[in-house]
């Protein structure tokens, strides 16, 4: 995938979350989506390596493909909550990983969207990409 494909994936993904409030809930619920999801997937082994880990990795070298800064944030986002997530008994992986759904549904409702990826799964990977770069943005704004 090329540049273009990114900014057209962030602005199909943009177009459902115009209401600050939607992205308030994306901004909590997607790492607590991710940090769940790294936690319990880390309980399931093949080999010597965690599920959460190849997941991980898969994602980040789709990441890599569309975008380098992106994903090099992904992978400091990533290793920060798979730390947390890892450290947390699987009932509140679980937890986390309910509670951000909750958020992302909420979010949209309050927006009268639904969430992008019901159209494309594509987007359950967009995401948290997006919410992330957007996070660090926000961020080096204030510097």
């Amino acid at each position: 995938m090329t540049k273009g494909s990114k900014a057209r994936l962030f602005s199909e993904y943009a177009s459902y979350h115009n209401d600050p409030r939607n992205r308030a809930c994306h901004a909590l619920g997607i790492p607590l989506i991710v940090a769940g999801l790294l936690g319990l997937t880390a309980e399931i082994r093949i080999g010597s390596v965690n599920l959460a880990i190849v997941l991980a990795v898969l994602t980040l070298v789709y990441y890599v493909a569309i975008d380098r800064r992106g994903a090099f944030v992904a992978l400091l986002v990533f290793a920060a909550l798979y730390t947390i997530a890892t450290r947390l008994q699987w009932q509140i992986d679980a937890a986390l990983f309910v509670a951000g759904w909750v958020f992302q549904l909420v979010g949209h409702r309050i927006e009268g969207t639904k969430p992008k990826f019901l159209e494309n799964l594509i987007y359950l990977l967009v995401g948290p990409l997006y919410i992330f770069e957007e996070g660090v943005d926000a961020l080096a704004r204030c510097f």
